[in-house]
């Protein structure tokens, strides 16, 4: 770590005159114009970046080519991971003894937990004491607070990243439109180096049904609310598994709002595009719509409340957490549900013989649609005198090989990981086993493969393949919505408005959760949803939405 007191002095004072070369024209970012830009691109990020003066771009520095540098310089990484994820020192990972052979550059890593991170983060900037880059593609850091507000990481525009990250740059310009458009802060800067990992997929769960109960039964497959609520009914009814036990079926199984299995998940049934959070939509006049005060919404909580009270639906489904859900479609005794797939799920062998994707009339149904965007990767602090070498390097993480082996593990590896090519010289994953500890840095790792690259390269594994598909049925029947709710994550709200809309949207989650439990087990009355919807007046929904609309209104949506 670095001391911040010299070192935020220095990087003022040695931005301009390091950075002038760097400078970006006023058309440097092409892709603000769609998807989903918040603003203009910043035109000039040399007020903000510090490169370390001579000892950046001297002649210890080559721009093309490897070693990046001539003599060895070391650059220090705070590496966010997951906590399922147990790794072996990455400088003893394989691939990374490569990557520090190959540029010339020794790295020192701190590695820190998902349930530390928050903590650890927090403590690191407020210490003074910064790493050169951060890389957490799996626990961001607020842009907003230490970009934007503090300052203390430094803006990684277009005018910077073009120059110096040739694998990145042109995987950006691949695709129809800029997927980094999602990094852009609300003061037109890019803070991180995106993080992607392209399937080709619109929308997060899909409603599945039990097609061996419809043959068995002599049931056609139902296309509305209306005629799925008979099917569920049957199923119910005539021991749709033939087993003998007219009471182990569950006809409908999910829970109150957990993982993929929860109601909002079946909102969209009901015309309300619900996404997984925010409790907000964008209808199709580009308005931020309040979920939980739609007619479909309470269509949906009196349905399920019919459900509940005829024991259509898993009686234990206000409690049970995502886990419980899953166990028992291992038992193979659902009739209808929602899901992320079906193979390669931990539960497949409950529920993949049985059952098939369920495509509803696109007459009633708006389902929510999910874009894929960059999110955020890797971050670089002020601290950092070795910006251009350390974009270089994050590049270099990005060049093909090395970064599936640093996401699956060796090419060609026999310990139950890795990777090979198979005959269309693609990259097929092997992945035979689980291993105690992993010598590589799995999804931890800065990965950013958009979709037409990673469809180049890469053998796509039977699961994605079924996701995928599920994805296009939705999409060519028409079932969902003009405007991803996705927009909302990526508006460019400030620091203020963030932690605002934090407190805001705990109030209304608590609020909506409890209520739906209520409705489902009790009913909705026209007393009881009133009180419901005035709830919301004081709770701040309005400033709520209108801090998105505001945000909303900036961007360029398709």
């Amino acid at each position: 770590m670095k001391k911040k007191a010299l070192t935020i002095v220095l990087a003022a004072a040695m931005a301009v005159s390091v950075m002038a070369g760097c400078q970006s024209s006023p058309s440097q970012s092409s892709s603000g114009s769609t998807g989903g830009s918040a603003a203009p691109s910043k035109t000039d990020s040399s007020s903000a970046t510090s490169t370390g003066g001579d000892t950046a771009t001297g002649e210890n520095f080559n721009e093309t080519g490897f070693p990046i540098v001539n003599e060895p310089i070391t650059l220090k990484i705070m590496q966010g991971i997951r906590d399922v994820d147990s790794l072996t020192a990455p400088s003893e990972m394989p691939a990374i003894q490569r990557l520090e052979e190959q540029t010339g550059i020794k790295l020192e890593w701190d590695m820190i937990k998902g349930n530390d991170w928050p903590t650890k983060l927090n403590l690191m900037f407020a210490s003074g004491e910064y790493p050169d880059c951060i890389i957490t593609p799996n626990t961001p850091v607020d842009q907003e607070e230490y970009g934007v507000t503090q300052k203390l990481l430094i803006p990684l525009n277009d005018d910077l990243t073009s120059k110096y990250m040739p694998n990145y740059t042109e995987r950006r310009a691949a695709e129809d439109s800029d997927p980094c458009n999602s990094l852009v802060a609300s003061d037109g800067n890019k803070y991180a180096i995106g993080y992607m990992v392209g399937q080709y997929i619109n929308t997060n769960a899909h409603w599945f049904i039990n097609q061996d109960w419809l043959t068995r039964l002599n049931l056609n497959t139902p296309t509305n609310v209306a005629e799925l609520t008979e099917v569920l009914r049957a199923f119910k009814a005539q021991d749709a598994n033939g087993n003998g036990d007219p009471n182990d079926e569950v006809p409908l199984e999910m829970s109150l709002d957990n993982g993929f299995y929860g109601v909002r998940y079946m909102l969209p049934l009901f015309g309300v595009p619900a996404g997984p959070n925010n409790w907000l939509f964008i209808d199709n006049d580009k308005k931020v719509q309040f979920t939980a005060t739609q007619q479909g919404f309470r269509d949906c909580m009196e349905w399920l409340h019919t459900c509940y009270t005829e024991g259509l639906t898993d009686p234990e489904m206000i409690s049970q957490d995502q886990n419980t859900v899953e166990t028992k479609f291992k038992e193979g005794n659902a009739g209808f549900f929602t899901a992320w797939r079906l193979k390669a799920m931990g539960f497949d062998d409950g529920v993949a013989a049985t059952c098939t994707v369920y495509v509803p009339d696109a007459a009633t149904t708006v389902d929510y649609k999910s874009f894929e965007k960059a999110s955020k990767g890797a971050y670089i602090t002020i601290a950092n005198q070795y910006v251009p070498q350390t974009l270089r390097l994050l590049d270099a993480m990005m060049e093909t090989e090395t970064m599936y082996s640093l996401y699956y593990g060796e090419k060609d590896a026999t310990d139950g990981t890795g990777w090979k090519y198979n005959d269309q010289n693609k990259v097929q994953t092997l992945m035979m086993g689980d291993i105690d500890v992993k010598n590589f840095l799995d999804c931890n790792c800065l990965f950013f493969g958009p979709g037409k690259y990673i469809d180049s390269v890469f053998d796509w594994p039977e699961q994605r393949i079924e996701k995928t598909t599920y994805c296009q049925t939705y999409t060519d029947k028409g079932l969902m919505q003009k405007y991803s709710n996705d927009y909302l994550d990526l508006a460019p709200l400030t620091s203020e408005q963030n932690q605002s809309n934090a407190l805001i949207k705990t109030d209304i989650d608590n609020a909506v959760k409890e209520y739906m439990a209520t409705f489902i087990t009790e009913g909705v009355t026209d007393d009881s949803w009133n009180a419901f919807v005035s709830m919301f007046d004081g709770m701040r929904v309005d400033e709520y939405i209108a801090a998105y609309q505001g945000a909303l209104d900036t961007m360029t949506l398709e």
